[in-house]
């Protein structure tokens, strides 16, 4: 074998999760140029570069949702929703049963004291960073200076 152990075992394993497994012979071929379809016969480079094809197809999509939101700042979105739920920024809602984030609410704050001034889910992912500190400063500063309920 003319790369390791450990790229071999990674190699087949992304054949698996990629579905490609009856495909490997071809795929081989293909990155070793018609040298060989053995993937034991791969270099080091080779197996990368074939790993590194494999693991691009099974990487979930990183953009825009259907709804044209980002995928990569929802986690730190969730924070904010989170937040509200805290500082009691909901409403009751009568189709779910539930309370639910009052986004009213957060958007009217969002437009106005938002550090660029625009919606929650208009935020890119380095932006939301920044917002969330301040939207946590803005919670904390409401949770001190409530009055403690019993």
């Amino acid at each position: 074998m003319n790369h390791t152990i450990g790229r071999h075992r990674r190699l087949y394993g992304l054949f698996h999760d990629t579905g490609t497994e009856k495909y490997r012979h071809d795929m081989v071929l293909d990155v070793t140029h018609g040298r060989t379809e053995n993937s034991a016969d791969l270099s080091n480079l080779e197996a990368d570069e074939l790993i590194s094809h494999l693991e691009k197809l099974i990487q979930k999509p990183h953009g825009p949702t259907r709804s044209g939101v980002d995928y990569k700042g929802q986690q730190q979105r969730r924070r904010i929703l989170s937040l509200c739920y805290n500082i009691g920024w909901v409403k009751w809602s009568e189709a779910a049963q539930k309370h639910q984030v009052d986004f009213d609410r957060l958007n009217g704050w969002m437009l106005k004291y938002g550090y660029l001034h625009k919606s929650l889910n208009d935020y890119s992912y380095k932006e939301l960073q920044r917002l969330i500190v301040q939207f946590e400063n803005m919670a904390t500063s409401i949770l001190t200076s409530q009055p403690q309920q019993l």
